[in-house]
């Protein structure tokens, strides 16, 4: 229950690089696959850029929230370990948008992918090297297989320096002649593909300009960005879920402000949907959470 699409990014102008150059850039595309080894969520598109990260993940808000935690986490190491700066990242803030239609989502992807264009690079989106892009609508692997290795053909030092990390990855995965791993390896293409459902379709929505229409999605911090009548059937499941009453009404006011800290923390639930979905003042809710 709770698993949907999310938009999750980091704001650009709250740092004035997270990447300095390609080793960096390369460190970090191996970090997104890293974390989602570590947590259990869907990658169906991500974009790395100078300043900030944006990545189209599927599962819970817990699960996105956490996913996201572990990679700025693990960029701090990297950038304290090379540049021996601390707290690089300890103010960036992190914004985790559900998304609710096909049509938003189509938006939300192509806003990520077309960053490339809004920061005044001089290519395609699908030509920009540091995100999933360029593999949309692209011919499986063929003759391009001879210029990777795998795990197996590496020994364990050489894969600690490619990955910065003693994880132990897949062996069906692939590291590029750069010590890159394949984005393919960790990101669902397929599915991603199959959202726009054709190369024209996803072309279209490159070219249009979505960011006005997604960044007044984003910002819209006092609407609830779950319907009413699906945090209904959510609110009911919770019910059952942590306190076996099929009946929210007849939750007393403590369950009920237990109930309210979980809408509003792992499903980005506003004090007023909250007020309205569990019957209580305004007041109170805001004063628990």
């Amino acid at each position: 229950m709770g698993k949907r699409y999310f938009h999750v990014c980091t704001k650009g102008s709250d740092l004035e690089w997270m990447f300095r150059d390609d080793r960096d850039f390369v460190v970090g595309v191996n970090r997104v696959g890293i974390c989602i080894l570590n947590t259990d969520v869907t990658l169906l598109d991500f974009i790395l850029m100078d300043t900030h990260v944006h990545f189209i993940l599927y599962g819970s808000m817990p699960e996105c929230k956490e996913f996201i935690k572990r990679y700025k986490q693990l960029t701090g190491r990297y950038i304290f370990e090379k540049y021996h700066i601390s707290g690089h990242l300890a103010e960036v803030d992190t914004t985790i948008v559900p998304v609710n239609t096909e049509e938003h989502l189509m938006e939300e992807m192509a806003y990520a992918d077309r960053n490339s264009i809004a920061a005044g690079y001089k290519c395609l989106p699908t030509e920009y090297p540091w995100g999933s892009a360029r593999y949309m609508f692209r011919d499986k692997i063929s003759s391009e297989m001879g210029t990777y290795s795998s795990p197996d053909q590496l020994t364990d030092r050489e894969l600690r320096e490619i990955l910065c990390s003693r994880v132990t990855i897949p062996r069906n995965w692939r590291i590029d002649l750069n010590g890159m791993i394949d984005p393919r390896c960790f990101t669902n293409v397929q599915k991603a593909e199959s959202i726009f459902k054709s190369p024209n379709r996803y072309l279209y929505f490159l070219s249009k300009k979505v960011e006005g229409s997604v960044e007044v999605r984003h910002s819209q911090g006092t609407k609830s960005l779950i319907p009413d009548k699906e945090m209904r059937r959510i609110v009911e499941h919770l019910a059952v879920e942590m306190f076996g009453i099929e009946n929210k009404t007849l939750l007393d006011v403590k369950s009920r402000i237990l109930l309210a800290k979980k809408l509003r923390y792992e499903y980005a639930s506003t004090p007023k949907q909250i007020s309205r979905m569990l019957q209580l003042e305004i007041d109170i809710v805001k004063g628990f959470v």
